[in-house]
């Protein structure tokens, strides 16, 4: 049976959205997201992630995931400005420019894609650097 735990080995603030994205085998960035969202929606999240903090054990290490999800990630291979766009793509199969053309129209209605494009480019991490062996 699963546990919910929070995670230290890869966690941001308190490790709450890893041990939630290792529960329910999803990206934690997702989770990260919905707090954030949650909190400009009447202060909520901070709330449930708080009580989170203090009721959920902590664990050192990697969760008991059998298979690793894939994780949602800035593109080194595919980018124009930050990578968040390739890294889109990467993560769901899609061309970049799909996200790209996304986030330039909703930048020109209202602004939402600027503010979309920036937060995600702070909370995504960088793909790690495979190093090819010359033999």
């Amino acid at each position: 049976m699963k546990k919910l735990v929070r995670i230290n080995a890869e966690r941001k603030i308190a490790g709450i959205c890893t041990g939630l994205g290792a529960y329910f085998d999803m990206d934690p960035l997702i989770f990260r997201l919905a707090f954030i969202v949650s909190m400009f929606c009447g202060g909520i999240g901070l709330l449930v992630y708080l009580v989170m903090w203090i009721m959920v054990p902590l664990v050192e290490g990697e969760a008991g995931s059998t298979g690793k999800p894939s994780r949602l990630h800035l593109s080194s291979t595919d980018k124009k400005l930050a990578g968040v766009c390739g890294g889109l793509g990467e993560f769901f199969k899609l061309d970049a420019v799909i996200f790209r053309v996304g986030f330039v129209v909703a930048a020109l209605v209202g602004g939402a894609g600027v503010f979309v494009y920036v937060v995600l480019w702070l909370l995504v991490p960088r793909a790690e650097a495979t190093t090819a062996t010359v033999a």
